[in-house]
């Protein structure tokens, strides 16, 4: 396959990097122990999981690149100052919660983005052995096979995967708005991973995500293989600091929900 390089920076090296760290390090998940709570917040947990992961995953990562790295669990990280444009976007269990109960819906999610601009995305759902790859203007494979976005064009026959992020407003009038939005899709998911919920858009498994307020490390990896299926994303500040609102789906159907929402579609990193 060729490699593609953005000014000397190797990314299918970088992929290969990102798969072969989510594999190692979901070798780790040996016990129940890794279940245990270690802090339980109003409406999400962290346990012994998440940052023993995020440690094998930062320190991997560490080694084998210079590039700055941002996750859940210990915030951003500077790397070497020639490189800074570059930064790795961790969450180390995307679906704490979902682990924790024995629900099979959580995976591990490596991104590289630069400055705003998604470069390359890995989840890997480990769970069910299921490698989800995406280089963005290049190609996106689900265990080295390639996936496309759907080709719904219309909500009414689409599958949308969407969720309550932690910051979620569940005020009457904001389930009631929320309500209002999904409520022209023929079924909606909510997976409990956001990660998930874009990689099912981006292999075709589900046809749109939405989310309001969710953090960059739970989509990033995401938005990234989504935009190498051939998708489109639709990605700007909520109103909660170092929140996002996102929406993919393949470019028209995608542009019909954003419209829908008097909003002007813009695909990310487009103008």
């Amino acid at each position: 396959m060729v490699r593609i390089k953005k000014e000397g920076v190797d990314l299918r090296r970088y992929l290969d990097v990102a798969v072969e760290i989510a594999r190692s390090a979901s070798l780790s998940i040996s016990s129940d122990s890794d279940k245990r709570i270690e802090v339980s917040l109003e409406r999400d947990v962290k346990l012994q999981a998440d940052m023993r992961l995020n440690n094998i995953i930062v320190q991997q990562l560490q080694g084998k690149s210079p590039f700055s790295i941002l996750s859940e669990e210990e915030g951003f990280t500077k790397g070497k100052a020639d490189s800074e444009e570059y930064t790795w976007i961790v969450d180390p269990l995307d679906g704490s919660l979902n682990f924790s109960r024995g629900i099979p819906l959580f995976c591990i999610s490596i991104s590289l983005w630069k400055a705003m601009q998604p470069l390359l995305g890995v989840i890997y759902d480990f769970n069910h052995d299921d490698m989800f790859t995406g280089l963005v203007a290049e190609g996106a494979w689900l265990n080295g096979v390639a996936i496309k976005v759907g080709n719904v064009v219309s909500e009414h026959n689409a599958v949308l995967c969407t969720g309550f992020p932690v910051s979620t407003d569940f005020s009457e009038a904001a389930l009631l708005n929320f309500v209002k939005d999904i409520r022209s899709y023929r079924k909606v998911r909510l997976l409990g991973s956001a990660a998930l919920s874009l990689a099912y858009v981006a292999s075709g498994r589900a046809d749109a995500y939405q989310e309001n307020d969710i953090a960059i490390w739970d989509v990033a990896a995401g938005i990234a293989i989504v935009k190498a299926a051939g998708g489109a994303v639709y990605f700007r500040p909520g109103v909660i600091n170092d929140r996002f609102i996102v929406r993919a789906a393949n470019g028209f159907l995608l542009s019909r929900v954003v419209e829908a929402g008097n909003e002007r579609f813009v695909e990310h990193g487009k103008e």
